[in-house]
């Protein structure tokens, strides 16, 4: 291994194991600081096993061969991680707790036929092109869904995050993750299809390993300044809006005027009802500058998403209307605006644990 590589995969180590003594020592007692120690730890182990990759030969000791399945598998772990992370930052509705058993079924499936396929390919045991491609195909078509997935739950809320500083890490996150996918494209996608086609499995990274180290370095500098970043932002759910509003700064003479603005479209006009209304839309017709807006819903109204904001005005207006009317609940859905049932009924037990169903029938009885 040339000594240029050595020097940048080090660097790149160190930077990492330093970026995971900090999470550990300062927020361990976090969720997010556990993923995000986690996850310097895998790219540490990914990092070293792409580093023996390139020494380690089918002939070398069964210790050798064991160690660097070991750190490319953890390593492997880095895109799970990833993709958790991202659920931890940018969607406020979901709870690991709650991720389907069938994610995690998929991920331990992917590992698993990904070391067993570099088990036999280690030995040169030869089962034929089909168990190649489950073995190794499926592992790979694995990691991308999940580096796809990270992607588009940062980018799916970027429109309605009230939050003016996680709409910036959003565009951060989809640029590392864009570039793990091209890394994973240009580097170890082509050695699995090499080796698909009979190469032998230790030939190192078809990218040229001084290239590939001084990538692996820049990335990892741009990855801890970024989790230095995000460790230290606000990501604990508030779980009323009175404990976001009563950590947040005293609303200035302008920003009591806007938030009068956006209570008064909201309701007396219900400008809630528009179906496709956005941040951008209410910004207009408050004749305020959508950043602004943004801010007073976040800062000083309490919201860290503008579905939320939204659903707060709808659910209350649907909660009166099948109290006091026996217009049918589809119709209530649609007419305080919501677009399809699925999302109605979602918001609707969100905030009172029942459906519509049984709330009107509960409100029918008492009355």
């Amino acid at each position: 291994m040339p000594a240029l590589t050595v020097v940048f995969l080090a660097l790149a180590v160190s930077h990492l194991l330093l970026l995971g003594l900090y999470i550990g020592i300062y927020h361990r007692h976090s969720v997010l600081g556990v993923l995000a120690g986690c996850l310097a730890l895998s790219l540490i182990a990914g990092l070293l096993g792409e580093g023996l990759n390139t020494v380690v030969r089918p002939s070398s000791s069964t210790f050798a061969i064991y160690l660097t399945m070991a750190f490319n598998r953890i390593g492997n772990l880095s895109v799970l991680l990833t993709w958790l992370i991202a659920l931890k930052l940018f969607d406020d509705d979901s709870e690991l707790s709650q991720v389907h058993s069938s994610v995690w079924a998929l991920a331990i499936t992917a590992l698993v036929a990904r070391s067993v396929g570099s088990y036999y390919a280690n030995y040169g045991i030869e089962f034929g092109t089909l168990f190649n491609f489950v073995t190794w195909g499926y592992s790979q078509a694995v990691l991308f869904g999940f580096s796809l997935a990270s992607i588009y739950i940062a980018i799916k809320g970027y429109r309605s995050d009230l939050v003016l500083e996680r709409r910036k890490e959003r565009v951060i996150f989809v640029l590392c993750v864009a570039v793990l996918l091209i890394l994973m494209a240009g580097n170890r996608g082509v050695w699995v299809l090499t080796t698909l086609a009979g190469e032998s499995l230790f030939r190192g990274p078809p990218l040229p390993e001084v290239a590939y180290s001084i990538y692996a370095y820049f990335v990892t500098v741009a990855l801890i300044l970024w989790k230095f970043r995000v460790s230290n932002l606000s990501t604990e759910k508030s779980k009323t809006k009175q404990a976001v509003s009563s950590s947040a700064q005293a609303p200035n003479e302008l920003d009591q005027e806007l938030m009068a603005s956006i209570k008064s479209a909201m309701e007396d006009e219900k400008l809630y009802h528009q179906s496709n209304l956005t941040v951008a839309g209410l910004a207009e017709h408050v004749a305020s500058q959508e950043y602004l807006v943004r801010r007073a819903i976040n800062n000083h109204m309490g919201y860290r998403n503008f579905s939320d904001f939204l659903n707060h005005y709808r659910i209350d207006e649907t909660s009166r209307l099948l109290a006091e009317t026996d217009e049918p609940i589809s119709n209530v859905g649609f007419d305080v605006g919501y677009t399809s049932l699925s999302s109605f009924y979602k918001a609707f037990k969100a905030k009172h644990a029942i459906t519509p169903k049984k709330y009107r029938a509960i409100h029918n009885s008492n009355g």
